[in-house]
């Protein structure tokens, strides 16, 4: 579980392209009321093989942008 979780989400679902899945990450704000507020979407960060692995390495990367920026 990121240490994030409460206040951003992370929508790590690849999408298919040329035969690969290609991980990127869209994360989104969480208000106190529940609204969800847009706050980055990665673009494409790299094409896997199997779908798991791309949403690791998504998941993986959005968790390590928000260490940067709000850790």
């Amino acid at each position: 579980m990121s240490p994030y979780s409460t206040t951003f989400r992370i929508d790590p679902t690849p999408r298919r392209a040329d035969g690969e899945y290609m991980a990127h990450a869209k994360i989104t704000c969480v208000s106190g009321d529940g609204r969800e507020t847009d706050v980055h979407l990665s673009g494409d960060l790299a094409g896997f093989e199997m779908r798991e692995d791309a949403i690791v390495y998504a998941r993986q990367w959005a968790v390590d942008w928000l260490g940067e920026r709000y850790g």
